[in-house]
């Protein structure tokens, strides 16, 4: 059963895609919503902020509400703890398609995966690379190095769908340890993410842990800036 402010929500959504609203256009004030959808100014709030969720409006408090170009929608990865790109994607009203580049054995580990990963002896890992749009968009360029053990029956196929869905078939992430940096885009990936060479972006170092804090996998992966957003909560120790 849907909240009342949801399918407000979803037929205010339906008039800014049938371009009732347009782009930039502010919305109409609650008491005329309220009055429109016969409803309270409290549900109304919470269905404007359900929009603001769906990265459909934007509010000034001091303006009103005003429509979303989508030109300045990004996906906002960490908003509400960790996720996968289709899981983050769908939560955003953004269609998620994944190309696989390339899955082999990996032959040779860099050594800081080794360290990440904390591999002891001769584990077999995945390699896997992947390219994930957004609503036909590059948006992510991953290369990942996966213990085979979690995920034994990969192929290039499977690879193409949740990664996290798989491997919580055998073992559960709990969490991950991300290390972002920004760095100047250029040569293959530039190519991939159809940015310009000499582009800024985001490469995010991330290693995935199981509950015990057993490390399943790690991903060196590049970020469009121009479409994508981190959001982290920093907690001040005393």
């Amino acid at each position: 059963m849907k909240y009342l402010y949801s399918e407000i929500a979803d037929k205010l959504e339906q008039d800014i895609k049938n371009g009732e609203f347009g782009i930039h256009q502010k919305l109409p004030v609650e008491n005329e919503l309220s009055f429109r959808f016969e409803t309270s100014r409290l549900t109304i709030r919470k269905a404007i902020e359900e929009l603001q969720r769906r990265d459909l409006v934007v509010k000034d408090r001091n303006r009103g509400t005003f429509v979303l170009s989508p030109e300045t929608k990004k996906i906002s990865s960490g908003l509400n703890g960790l996720y996968s790109f289709s899981e983050v994607a769908k939560r955003q009203h953004i269609k998620p398609e994944t190309v696989v580049l390339n899955l082999e054995t990996a032959r040779e580990v860099p050594s800081l995966i080794k360290k990440q990963l904390q591999l002891r002896g001769d584990e077999s890992l995945w390699k896997l690379e992947r390219l994930r749009l957004g609503n036909g968009e590059p948006l992510t360029h991953e290369e990942i190095y996966l213990q085979k053990r979690f995920v034994p029956d990969l192929t290039k196929e499977n690879a193409a769908t949740s990664l996290f869905k798989m491997i919580e078939k055998n073992i559960s992430i709990a969490y991950a340890s991300q290390e972002l940096e920004a760095v100047i885009l250029e040569g293959k990936v530039s190519e991939l993410l159809k940015s310009k060479p000499g582009e800024p972006t985001f490469l995010a170092h991330t290693t995935s842990y199981s509950a015990d804090g057993y490390p399943v996998l790690h991903d060196e992966s590049y970020y469009r800036s121009d479409k994508y957003s981190f959001h982290n909560i920093l907690y001040r120790h005393h």
